[in-house]
């Protein structure tokens, strides 16, 4: 076994991994978003746990980012890959790519975003850099490995389920930010306080508002990049998990 979990987004029925396992679990912060899931990939078996629900129903906003990590980390999960979906608003990140974004913008509100409750140890985590470097170079060494093209940019976090306006996209866009979600924070920011070891695999499985491809609705792009980008997303996961295994 290894330490490596998954937290997986709304592209796990695309992803056609087989569920060896399922581990109901209740946490100090409630109940997961799923069970705890043990799948296959490689031979190896990773715990993960679908963001969205078995039945894909959980919005970003109503998911419990405080149990989903506490169940994982109680598993043995001490590193985190979160497996999201993204808009892409940068000419050099096309739809059906994935990236490991190096930062976090958080545009989100009123979400449980930290374990401090006034019961707990209060803790000011450093999060100068969101996501754990040596995690991320893991990942990299993998895509390098595997010839699988993979970017870096900024992650923008919207707190849906609606999708972004234009000119909403403008505005990250003028902050920094080269791709757009919905789930990234506070899942990140918990990861860091929990002492979890957390980097994010970004799909691209469309332009996000305003760029790219005009005559086809986000809808339909997503239908048109998602195999691709889990082509790609299976091609990375199948050189990174043996070789994390390997290495633990």
């Amino acid at each position: 076994m290894s330490d490596l979990g998954f937290i997986v987004g709304s592209a796990f029925s695309n992803l056609e991994l087989e569920i060896m396992s399922r581990s109901p679990t209740k946490t100090p912060f409630g109940v997961p978003s799923s069970p705890v899931l043990e799948v296959v990939i490689d031979d190896c078996r990773v715990p993960c746990i679908l963001r969205h629900g078995e039945n894909a129903q959980i919005p970003p906003h109503m998911i419990n980012y405080r149990a989903n990590l506490w169940a994982l980390w109680e598993h043995g999960v001490r590193q985190c890959l979160g497996l999201s979906a993204v808009g892409t608003m940068d000419q050099g990140f096309a739809p059906g790519e994935l990236a490991v974004p190096e930062q976090i913008i958080d545009y989100t509100w009123g979400r449980d975003h930290t374990f401090s409750d006034g019961n707990t140890e209060l803790k000011h985590v450093d999060f100068t850099s969101p996501f754990d470097d040596s995690f991320r170079a893991s990942i990299l060494e993998a895509a390098k490995v595997s010839d699988c093209l993979i970017r870096g940019g900024v992650y923008g976090v919207t707190q849906g389920p609606r999708l972004e306006t234009a000119s909403e996209i403008d505005r990250l866009e003028r902050d920094g930010c080269t791709m757009v979600g919905m789930t990234g924070m506070p899942e990140a920011g918990l990861a860091r306080e929990i002492g979890m070891k957390y980097a994010i695999c970004a799909m691209a499985v469309n332009y996000a508002a305003g760029r790219g491809n005009e005559g086809a609705s986000i809808h339909d792009q997503f239908k048109q990049y998602i195999p691709q980008a889990v082509q790609q997303l299976l091609k990375l996961l199948s050189c990174l998990i043996p070789n994390l295994y390997k290495n633990y």
